[in-house]
């Protein structure tokens, strides 16, 4: 399974080609600058060069390691069909974008009335539909409820920047209680000690309906997970370019092609500890190459805006 990171995929992108643009639209003759400017942005050139070599010596060590291994088609796309009520707090989300679009996403339900998904997946959206405790995306059929939502019920997280990854977090609240059943289950919150050097190391699941590989043809509409390794933020880092991971990231191996892909933006990164589910990420990009190049995928970690959750959902410790 590789991640609804429809967007995420082209929102990285976007990002390389706005910065390289930006670079050329800033240009000018250096005749026309005075001494002071000259030096101003011979200064900001040199610091920029020093940052982006040391970035570069930094990750030589994982270059090496990674030329080890090739990497074969196998993501979720490498993942294993979910069982019906194996995730009973998936659900599915169709977008629904002022131009007529439809964008295809993955949430988590984290209380009976509030799903917690990417802010992204919700950029220019008017209302979207949301299927509860299904197998078959947005089958409503296969589904245990279906809601309609507008626009009125997103919560965008307030520092999100409206591209990127950065603060890519959204709540929507249900116009009702979810009913609740063995294929429908809130998830836990990650508790306050699963933070990044807790959670390095640590196997963890993600699941979504995203695509299953970058070929032509591997769409599904099967719900998919896929057992993964969370990986040191340096060596995260990078496979990116220098500020598009932050602190309040946290990514999985992508090794061999393991990860998320288009259609699984949104959806959950899950860590199991003493026999419960806890809800530790919302997927929320990779790289722009595609879904089996051998990157992480990259999540905003819950731990970082577990006090904005709880009070826009009234919930307590």
């Amino acid at each position: 399974m590789t991640l609804p990171m429809m967007a995420p995929l082209c929102l990285l992108l976007l990002i390389l080609v706005v910065s390289s643009e930006s670079w050329l639209d800033s240009y000018k003759d250096p005749a026309e600058n005075s001494p002071a400017e000259d030096d101003d942005e011979t200064l900001m050139e040199r610091r920029w060069q020093l940052g982006y070599e040391n970035w570069r010596l930094r990750c030589e060590k994982f270059e090496a390691e990674e030329n080890q291994t090739s990497p074969v088609n196998t993501r979720i796309a490498g993942g294993e069909l979910a069982a019906r009520g194996m995730f009973p707090y998936q659900v599915g989300l169709v977008i629904q974008q002022s131009n007529g679009d439809l964008v295809k996403c993955g949430g988590s339900l984290i209380t009976p009335q509030f799903v917690l998904t990417a802010a992204h997946c919700l950029i220019d959206g008017i209302g979207a539909r949301i299927y509860s405790g299904a197998t078959r995306f947005a089958d409503e059929r296969d589904s245990a409820e279906e809601f309609l939502v507008t626009h009125r019920d997103f919560i965008t997280y307030p520092g999100y920047l409206g591209f990127g990854g950065y603060n890519d977090l959204a709540l929507i609240r249900l116009p009702r209680k979810v009913m609740a059943s063995d294929r429908v289950q809130p998830i836990e919150l990650a508790g306050e000690f699963m933070h990044q050097a807790y959670l390095e190391g640590k196997s963890v699941t993600l699941s979504g309906w995203g695509s299953l590989g970058d070929s032509p043809g591997n769409e599904t509409r099967l719900l998919q997970y896929l057992d993964v390794g969370v990986i040191g933020q340096e060596r995260c880092l990078c496979y990116f370019l220098p500020g598009l991971v932050t602190p309040r990231h946290v990514c999985t191996d992508g090794s061999n092609g393991r990860g998320g892909c288009n259609g699984d933006s949104g959806g959950p990164l899950v860590y199991h500890w003493r026999n419960v589910s806890y809800l530790i990420g919302v997927t929320s990009f990779g790289s722009a190459e595609g879904c089996e190049v051998g990157s992480p995928t990259v999540y905003a970690r819950i731990t970082a805006y577990l006090p904005w959750i709880r009070q826009q959902t009234a919930m307590t410790n």
